[in-house]
């Protein structure tokens, strides 16, 4: 087994791995197309969406226990975007075109360690927290007798923080992993692997086996067996919704946006799961890995169109915040339009005046 997610690079530095230079080319050119130029795409775009969320989520009119969740989810998914970026992108495009050289053999070994543990950490909490608020939702849909008892701000907040901790304290081994190792040469650095890294333990059951089964199998079960029950009982809201009343609907508007933002997570995050498993070529592997972390990328820029397309009060929030600024705008542009219009009506004017000056004068020398 093999982690999905940013340790898929073909030997940064040394260039010693199993490929050939033409097959470690061709892997190149597949990881800088799209982490050299769809990555930043997707996190530039991604960081504007998440800013804006942030700015939405903080504002006090959202304060329901799952507000807190999505908050947290936010600020994870800010994380990944800035850290992946940083570990796929400069790599990417040094590989391809053999430049940024002092990037490639001295930043880059000496950044990859703690960059890494801290996407692994913010990739853990993002999963595990994903499965709160899905487990949240379907309480306060399917069960919402016991909701008000179990659904509080109190216990949102503890299980956060006990899903951070334990992600801080269960990625520690990472940073034992893998080291910076001077070339041969004596001017750089390669990343390797070092004996612990190189164990059993930590190859076969903590970086290959729990990894698969705490990041991929265990929450895509429980997302898409809870997802699948949300959305039965959505049709059934749906079907008697004349006898809805505000609060009811509300909740399950919110639990759409969830159900829509699970559906991603799961279709992003399903790749990943399949590189796990060693039945493809490592030719192969390592395209797949490109495309699996653009998706897990992805995953981490698009939730704020979903709260603006599906999310009602989200979108009210946002427009009322931003609605201000927007009219500021508008207002400078429409006196900056009238002003530019007085100016060509006054030069029109004058302009006329000048035509009608020379027969004026013509009159004028003509009278006794």
């Amino acid at each position: 087994m093999a982690e999905a997610n940013l340790s898929g690079i073909p030997n940064t530095t040394d260039g010693g791995s199993s490929l050939n230079e033409e097959n470690k080319m061709e892997a190149y050119s597949v990881h800088f197309f799209f982490w050299g130029i769809i990555v930043p795409v997707i996190v530039l775009f991604g960081l504007i969406g998440n800013i804006l969320t942030i700015i939405v989520l903080w504002r006090k009119e959202m304060h329901s226990t799952t507000i807190y969740y999505l908050r947290a989810l936010v600020i994870t998914d800010t994380a990944i975007l800035v850290f992946a970026f940083l570990l796929l992108t400069p790599i990417s495009i040094s590989n391809y075109t053999k430049s940024l050289k002092y990037f490639r053999e001295i930043i880059y070994p000496m950044i990859f360690v703690p960059c890494n543990y801290v996407v692994m950490t913010v990739q853990t909490i993002n999963v595990w927290i994903t499965v709160s608020v899905t487990i949240e939702r379907y309480i306060a849909i399917c069960h919402p007798f016991i909701s008000i008892r179990l659904l509080t701000r109190c216990k949102a907040l503890t299980v956060i923080g006990l899903t951070t901790a334990f992600s801080v304290l269960y990625n520690i081994p990472r940073l034992f992993g893998t080291k910076a190792s001077p070339l041969k040469s004596g001017d750089g650095y390669m990343i390797i692997p070092t004996a612990y890294g190189e164990s059993d333990i930590y190859k076969e059951i903590y970086s290959g086996l729990m990894y698969s089964i705490l990041i991929f199998i265990i929450p895509l079960l429980v997302l898409f067996v809870l997802n699948f029950l949300l959305i039965i009982e959505l049709m059934k809201m749906r079907q008697r919704r004349v006898g809805m009343n505000v609060e009811e609907d509300n909740e399950a508007n919110m639990s759409l946006v969830l159900v829509l933002i699970v559906l991603i997570f799961i279709v992003c995050q399903t790749p990943g799961l399949i590189a796990q498993y060693e039945f493809l070529s490592h030719l192969v592997l390592l395209k797949w890995l490109a495309v699996s972390n653009t998706l897990f990328i992805f995953n981490s820029s698009v939730n704020f169109l979903v709260y603006t397309a599906v999310g009602r009060k989200f979108r009210k929030v946002l427009f009322r915040t931003f609605r201000p600024v927007l009219f500021k705008t508008l207002g400078a542009c429409r006196v900056e339009l009238s002003n530019e219009a007085d100016t060509r009506t006054t030069m029109y004017e004058l302009t006329v005046l000048n035509d009608q000056q020379p027969e004026t004068d013509q009159t004028e020398s003509a009278c006794p």
